[in-house]
């Protein structure tokens, strides 16, 4: 039975598969040494001193215990070289001379017709405006004014960058003349509609061109920038069905894969600094294009980098841009860093007068915390040789110092203003400590939501209506619900079913029982197609962590189609990053492969007591509201059901 994956061949997607060995294709970009029947090196997607990058030969995969990144050859190929799903399986298909459709057969729609058109075109007008540059008089200023920019010619081939000339119907011709559709050009922003509406001019005309590409490093609109003084100084392509500029950062597909192998990103604001920065050494910097920074833009870095080292210019809006940017940034889950540079300095600047070495050293790694940041943000606006300025910047800087959540932390800082402003060390962290109470006091309106569980020294009544006064850990067993049996409850994690993850992985949580049972569950089911079947009659889809549901209904689908126990073909069929993730940590992990009845139904039960746990859980806070609103003997009636629902 053929199935398609994004519109691909199931064929096509094995035969790829089976011609790209999974150790020959890691082994071009890591060294691997034998270990057992693993293959080990330094994981590509981040930096480790230590291998935890892991590749089994037997079953197709390679899974990294630092970083979490795993899944089969094109997986591999997708995140070392920045390629779409169709893309890398496409460039594999190719090179193991197996025929390749991408459309199974099916029509080509008329919107991704017109979206290869685009690209195509696009393809097209970045070589002819690069060409011009390089080889044309037209080009020969825009040249000269790069090179004297310190943009020599191995940097304007590596960003493609082009020329514009002032002309109004350069590439209108250029394109006309390879039968593309005008009107559609225009529609996709390369060039533009005349007022009077008869015909079509260049959009952009004596600017140099800067391309802009989407993530897989396809050019998808560009950046003029006039040559020598004028007004606007940059123009960016129009949005369409290609661009959107809340959503690209210039040079992300081509610094992708330093991002991920560093797992930081230096967010610069302008072309200049992003492409001084790669002279220099600096390949994971990527740069807004004119916006401010947006949430889509911190999403799409969080998916390669754990860290961003904001650059933004010396000036006022550079760094004031700065300070809004680190909400946004934190907010993505991302730690943030500031680069320090001196006053009306950008980075482009900075690199042409103090040289690449200096920039890394005393810039790039020598960045502040955001607290430290804030704080000579804030001391710039106030004169600190007066002592009212003293005094005003002290206010200023204590509730950003309260709020370090580190008590080491908030020490630091305000022993270095104590030395700033002159005021003792003890009278500012009596300050400080006062700010903080201020903090974390409720709002008006908000009462105290009282204790965390019946028998704590608030509550009092626990022993009196919950039973001994048993808190959440007697309940949860530390880490798991479900007491001790044959399987679960106390906590248990994979290392106790499985040793050997005890070695590979000595400072793992342990995981709650009720989520180890599932990940055995889905063990057992990826390696037999039988014990999958067991688990579909008696559990279905009913696991309690999502990702474990998904996880289960592809594989029930993966199987219907008669297909054998395969984990590299089935990660294929998911195309979605966490399931692979998941799928692949879940493969990888040891003990003995073989299963009997009770073993999965010893899961299941576990698997099972989470939602009647969950209800139990739920009656104890009815019972802690009865009790907090002298409903005793509401509290009583709730506490004989928990008793009741324990018993079950």
């Amino acid at each position: 039975m053929s199935t398609e994956y994004g519109n691909i061949p199931e064929e096509t997607i094995d035969a790829v598969l089976t011609q790209h060995d999974i150790v020959e294709t890691v082994g071009r970009h890591v060294h691997l040494t034998k270990q057992g029947k693993y293959m080990k090196g330094l994981c590509p997607f981040h930096s480790e001193k230590t291998p935890s990058f892991t590749v089994t030969p037997d079953r197709q995969i390679f899974y990294c215990y630092g970083c979490g990144m795993g899944g089969n050859a094109i997986k591999f190929r997708m995140e070392i070289e920045g390629l779409s799903f169709p893309e890398a399986v496409k460039i594999m298909a190719e090179e193991a001379h197996i025929p390749f459709q991408n459309t199974a057969g099916k029509p080509e729609s008329p919107q991704d017709r017109e979206t290869g058109r685009l690209l195509q075109a696009y393809e097209w007008s970045e070589k002819f405006y690069h060409f011009l540059l390089k080889n044309t008089e037209h080009g020969r200023p825009a040249l000269e004014y790069l090179r004297g920019r310190g943009i020599g010619d191995k940097m304007i081939d590596q960003f493609g960058i082009g020329f514009a000339p002032d002309r109004w119907d350069t590439l209108v011709q250029f394109l006309d003349k390879r039968s593309f559709d005008l009107a559609e050009m225009e529609k996709g922003g390369l060039i533009s509609a005349k007022q009077n509406g008869d015909g079509y001019v260049d959009r952009f005309r004596g600017r140099i061109m800067f391309p802009i590409a989407n993530r897989s490093g396809k050019t998808i609109a560009f950046a003029g920038r006039i040559l020598g003084e004028g007004h606007p100084k940059y123009v960016n392509s129009p949005e369409s069905r290609l661009f959107n500029k809340s959503r690209v950062l210039y040079n992300f597909g081509q610094a992708r894969s330093a991002i991920r192998k560093q797992r930081q990103a230096v967010l610069f604001e302008g072309y200049g600094d992003v492409i001084a920065a790669w002279e220099a050494g600096v390949h994971n910097g990527v740069a807004t294009m004119g916006t401010s920074l947006t949430d889509q833009h911190a999403a799409m870095i969080k998916t390669t980098a754990d860290e961003v080292l904001v650059c933004y210019d010396g000036d006022n809006a550079g760094q004031n841009a700065a300070l809004k940017s680190i909400p946004i940034l934190e907010q993505a889950g991302l730690q943030v860093k500031i680069a320090m540079l001196p006053p009306g300095v950008d980075p482009d600047d900075y690199i042409r007068s103090n040289g690449g070495e200096r920039f890394i050293r005393q810039v790039v790694e020598d960045a502040a915390s955001t607290t430290k940041f804030r704080l000579a943000n804030l001391r710039r606006g106030h004169r600190l040789t007066e002592e009212s300025g003293r005094v005003d910047y002290a206010r200023a800087a204590l509730p950003v110092i309260a709020a370090l959540s580190s008590p080491t932390e908030r020490e630091v800082y305000l022993r270095e203003l104590s030395s700033e402003v002159d005021v003792s060390f003890d009278s500012l962290k009596q300050d400080c400590n006062l700010i903080r109470q201020e903090q974390s006091r409720p709002a008006p309106g908000q009462e105290d939501p009282g204790p965390a569980y019946p028998g704590s020294k608030q509550g009092g009544r626990g022993g009196q209506y919950g039973g001994k006064g048993r808190d959440r850990g007697d309940y949860a067993n530390k880490g798991g619900y479900g007491k001790k049996g044959n399987f679960g409850g106390g906590g248990n994690s994979e290392e106790d079913f499985f040793p050997q993850q005890r070695r590979a992985r000595p400072n793992r949580d342990l995981l709650p029982a009720h989520q180890t049972a599932e990940r055995r569950l889905l063990f057992f089911m990826l390696q037999d197609r039988q014990a999958s079947d067991y688990v579909e009659q008696r559990l279905g889809n009913e696991f309690n962590l999502p990702e474990h549901a998904a996880i289960s209904a592809y594989l029930y689908a993966f199987y219907a189609q008669d297909r054998e126990p395969d984990s590299s073909r089935f990660i294929s069929s998911l195309q979605d990053e966490k399931l692979e993730k998941a799928v692949s940590a879940i493969v990888m992990m040891e003990g003995p492969r073989e299963w009997n009845e009770q073993v999965l139904d010893d899961c299941i039960r576990e698997v099972r007591k989470v939602p009647q746990l969950r209800g139990i859980e739920r009656k104890r806070e009815e019972m802690m509201r009865a009790e907090k609103d002298g409903d005793f003997l509401l509290a009583a009636r709730i506490a004989s059901e928990i008793i009741a629902l324990e018993r079950q």
